[in-house]
């Protein structure tokens, strides 16, 4: 009887068939570690060039052929294709073919660029008004047209935010666009108000609009300013409610006292997701709405927020600075990457104001009688916006192009 350790020799038949099993096996793991070697080599490429999805597009699928990849799909910009192909060209396994389609798509045409005429513009997540609404935009809002399907385009705003909507917005080419910019401004400085064609009380009401919205000035009286909306139509803004843009812009200055100001005089407003505008906000918007009438162009989402002014030590406790910016979410684990979730304004010390049911204070020490036990206990970190520059990721409109910044 055989050791149960005993190697037998095996037949010629039974030889010839492992090793003909083992050169089939050859080509089957070269091709499964090619496929894998490609998947690492396009994740890196989108982790480098797109890492935010919601304001680069970069919808790249490759088909592999051997060692030729025929790339097919949709990217951001040629100036991004030229990037992309460029890194990609370091990586000699692969031989790479360009089908794919840069935006704006051939079907927008030349107007490539959009100006929001009504007051407050729907942006949703798809070409659907049952999809979810992931942002709005402003009376003036300055836009880049990327997509046409179906009656919807797909746009991009100042903020680099992406999106799709059907709501009105001026069309224009990008010679029309320089033509609107240089125009001289009025802004909108009341909450909410509806423009009427002329000062006559009764006069036939134009359109609503909302705080931060941009309007041509083709006239001016004592009482009111003529107003042209980037559609076309023409109405009058009481002097009350707004102020010429470039007088806006040059004293625009984000300290404490204005931000702290200007975010109790949304005390009340709904919370609605998506929203930026005295209508509605979620906690995001508010921020952003905020600090736009204060001269910042900030980030749309918490979570990208989270990422601009300077870092402010809270280790030793959370005693902030009026116009500080609270994040809230969940911390990281060894399981998950950390999640931003909420934002909010700091008051001083442990109070701050934010878009939750509505927009509201609330503290995070159990002193207070607003306090707030689950705020307190998703506390991540602080950040300054006021005092810090670009070199922090903060983007003033004065230096905006969109916005008629550095023209001079």
């Amino acid at each position: 009887m055989s050791s149960p350790h005993e190697v037998r020799p095996r037949s010629a038949g039974a030889v010839k068939a492992a090793i003909l099993s083992l050169l089939l096996m050859v080509p089957l793991c070269t091709a499964a570690g090619g496929s894998d070697m490609l998947s690492d080599i396009l994740k890196e490429a989108k982790q480098k060039f797109a890492p935010d999805r919601r304001t680069v597009v970069f919808d790249i699928q490759p088909e592999p052929k051997g060692k030729i990849v025929v790339l097919r799909g949709e990217i951001h910009s040629i100036a991004l294709k030229k990037e992309l192909f460029t890194f990609l060209a370091q990586h000699k396994e692969f031989v790479f073919e360009d089908s794919i389609q840069t935006l704006p798509q051939p079907i927008v045409g030349d107007n490539t660029r959009g100006v929001v005429s009504v007051s407050v513009v729907n942006i949703r997540s798809k070409p659907d008004h049952a999809a979810e609404m992931a942002t709005q935009a402003i009376l003036g809002t300055p836009l880049r047209i990327l997509k046409k399907e179906h009656g919807w385009y797909y746009v991009q705003t100042p903020d680099d935010y992406l999106g799709w909507t059907d709501d009105r917005i001026a069309m224009m080419t990008a010679a029309e666009f320089e033509s609107w910019v240089a125009r001289p401004k009025v802004v909108v400085t009341t909450e909410i108000t509806f423009l009427r064609a002329s000062e006559e009380p009764a006069a036939e009401v134009v359109a609503d609009v909302v705080a931060g919205g941009l309007l041509a000035l083709t006239g001016e009286t004592e009482r009111s300013f003529a107003v042209a909306f980037p559609d076309g139509r023409t109405a009058v803004l009481p002097r009350s409610m707004g102020v010429a843009y470039a007088e806006w812009i040059a004293g625009a200055a984000p300290t404490p006292e204005n931000i702290i100001a200007t975010a109790r005089r949304f005390f009340g407003v709904p919370y609605l997701w998506g929203g930026t505008s005295a209508k509605g906000l979620d906690c995001s918007g508010f921020i952003k709405t905020v600090y736009f009438l204060n001269g910042v162009l900030m980030p749309r989402d918490a979570s990208q927020q989270v990422g601009v002014g300077d870092v402010v030590d809270t280790t030793g406790g959370v005693d902030l600075k009026p116009g500080d910016l609270l994040f809230f979410g969940f911390k990281a684990t060894p399981e998950r990457r950390e999640r931003v979730t909420h934002v909010g304004i700091s008051l001083g010390g442990k109070r701050f104001i934010h878009a939750s049911t509505d927009v509201r204070v609330n503290s995070l020490s159990p002193a207070d009688t607003d306090y707030s036990q689950h705020r307190e206990q998703m506390f991540l970190r602080a950040r300054r916006v006021i005092g810090a520059g670009p070199a922090a990721g903060v983007k003033f409109l004065k230096d905006i192009p969109d916005y008629g910044g550095g023209r001079e």
